[in-house]
């Protein structure tokens, strides 16, 4: 197991870089977004160089609000756009998994609609990732259409795509995070971990929330060894106390 933070987009990335390696992590989630982070504001050559100084791994993440699934054909080609900007930057870093965002039209749209609208994006920027060596992973949202049947769906419409489990909206909804372990497993190739009431998006520490964390990891353990970023927005004392609290259960089990 790796343990990772993400950078905050909002600041320099070179000081975000050197703030995650400073606290002992394994490795940096790099946010793609606005507005510190964009694709045309990052110095990919310094980034590099800063990265290899201090032997620290990176894995991408795009915006979350870019509109993948919208009804609209006209935005969801400028979505599709605006993250195929990314992969170059990324590959630069030598990234090699990026994370995009569930995107559920809601409203009057089905969620067979939902689906196609999703998995036609999906699979233009799997083909786009595919010629900068990158994997693309699909990442839960918070919305209600997140479930275990619908993710499938998506799964069987995107079959090149990878799972990127993000435990907190995993536990919204009254999903249960231990089904999604279970059944996506194969295609798990990272996590998210933050907790919740199960109501809430409030990516809080370990134990803060009602995430059965010893059943949750228990699951996980099983089929999974790999990347897990602690998307903790805390005070670091908490950020850290989750990180020994986390390395404490996964020992146990």
């Amino acid at each position: 197991m790796k343990i990772g933070f993400p950078s905050n987009p909002r600041k320099n990335l070179f000081k975000e870089i050197q703030w995650i390696a400073g606290n002992g992590f394994d490795f940096v989630d790099i946010f793609l977004e606005e507005d510190q982070a964009t694709p045309e504001r990052i110095d990919v050559r310094n980034a590099l160089e800063l990265l290899r100084q201090y032997d620290l791994e990176a894995i991408g993440h795009t915006a979350w609000y870019l509109p993948i699934g919208s009804p609209s054909q006209a935005l969801r080609s400028s979505a599709v756009q605006e993250i195929a900007k990314c992969f170059d930057v990324f590959s630069n870093l030598g990234v090699k998994l990026v994370t995009v965002h569930a995107d559920w039209p809601g409203g009057m749209f089905s969620v067979d609609e939902g689906v196609r609208f999703q998995s036609e994006s999906l699979n233009q920027l799997v083909d786009q990732a595919e010629k900068y060596g990158l994997g693309l992973m699909y990442e839960l949202s918070i919305s209600q259409e997140n479930n275990v049947d619908n993710l499938s769906k998506v799964f069987k419409e995107t079959p090149k795509i990878h799972f990127n489990l993000d435990i907190g909206h995993a536990n919204l909804n009254q999903n249960d995070p231990e089904q999604f372990v279970r059944k996506f497993h194969s295609s798990l190739k990272h996590v998210h971990l933050h907790d919740n009431d199960g109501y809430r998006d409030l990516h809080l520490p370990m134990g803060c929330g009602s995430v059965n964390w010893e059943k949750t990891l228990g699951a996980l353990k099983q089929y999974y060894n790999g990347t897990i970023t602690l998307e903790i927005f805390s005070d670091i004392h908490y950020v850290l106390w989750s990180r020994q609290r986390l390395k404490q259960i996964w020992e146990e089990l």
